[in-house]
């Protein structure tokens, strides 16, 4: 009897098994069959509320279902980074994610409540957006190597803005204060539009801003581009040459834009959205609105760009961890 009971138990077991694998099968090939909800870690307005604005409707049109953007602003990106992290992975709680939200801003507070790779399942990258290395009317260098000797011939160095102590803006400003010497004294804002304010103003000697929100002021000549930070010249500023032309290495820095979805996502369901976003990409809509903000669109398969993810987030952990600038 002992036997024939826990031959029974093992074979009731296995069917329930097989029955939820078949439920979860079922459920995930039905997918989606309601709203899905993409969140944006940021105020509207920003860099990554505009890109997933851009890549929403097509989403929408891919998948045959509609796409909200949530915005969950707070926590430089870790308060709606948790939520997306901690939501059931069933596809329909999604994060345009970014440099902040997957790398910059949990290296700097000890205590988010989420691993920038672990906690996410990559689909896919959206775009990347340079950075541009800007001087104010005041101040004379012209190349980047002419601004690293400027700033060493002052005691304090030059006085460099940023829109807030772990923006992506300042920690490259202590990127190129450790690769190649550049002597700078960070002041941070709360916001980039205070900081070019200032340095249209010459209140501040330089400062490192991205390409977007730069380049109408150094169009009219209000501002002087001495450094593109992109592996390659912008299409926006052709007349720019990059750090790296400058004999600069190591220092390429670009934001980001990804989607990604909780950590254990079915498979199938992961592969729709791979899909989906491949096709919103190829959207003619899609690719003029990214442009027209500076960005263009990152040409990496899923795996690639999981892989850059991680890359990043170990790389910006490092400078970090070198500057001393962690908080709890």
């Amino acid at each position: 009897m002992a036997f024939l009971r826990t031959s029974f138990t093992r074979r009731s077991l296995a069917v329930l098994a097989a029955t939820a694998l078949l439920a979860g099968t079922a459920s995930a090939a039905g997918y989606p069959e309601r709203p899905i909800t993409i969140v944006v870690a940021f105020a509207p307005g920003g860099n990554v509320d505009a890109t997933a604005r851009a890549i929403g409707p097509a989403l929408s049109k891919a998948l045959g279902q509609p796409v909200v953007i949530d915005n969950r602003a707070g926590g430089g990106g870790t308060i709606g980074s948790t939520l997306v992290a901690r939501a059931k992975p069933d596809g329909y709680t999604l994060m345009v994610g970014s440099t902040a939200t997957n790398a910059t801003a949990p290296a700097m507070l000890k205590a988010a409540a989420y691993d920038p790779v672990k906690s996410f399942t990559a689909i896919g990258g959206i775009s990347t957006t340079p950075s541009v290395v800007v001087v104010a009317p005041k101040t004379t260098a012209r190349t980047y190597q002419q601004l690293v000797e400027q700033s060493r011939a002052q005691p304090q160095g030059f006085s460099m803005g940023s829109p807030g102590t772990g923006s992506l803006n300042h920690l490259t400003t202590e990127l190129l204060k450790q690769k190649t010497g550049l002597k700078a004294t960070h002041i941070p804002y709360k916001g980039a539009g205070p900081a070019l304010s200032d340095l249209l103003g010459s209140q501040l000697d330089a400062m490192v801003d991205q390409l977007s929100s730069s380049a109408p002021f150094i169009k009219d000549g209000r501002l002087r581009a001495v450094a593109q930070t992109g592996a390659q010249r912008s299409p926006v500023l052709p007349d720019v040459p990059t750090l790296r032309e400058q004999g600069v290495e190591g220092v390429d820095v670009a934001v980001y834009t990804g989607l990604f979805a909780p950590a254990g996502l079915p498979r199938d369901v992961e592969q729709k959205l791979v899909k989906a976003l491949g096709e919103a990409l190829q959207d003619a809509d899609v690719q003029q609105r990214l442009a027209a903000q500076g960005s263009e669109r990152i040409a990496m398969d899923q795996p690639a760009f999981a892989r850059y993810v991680a890359d990043e987030a170990r790389r910006w952990s490092e400078v970090i961890r070198t500057a001393g600038i962690a908080q709890d």
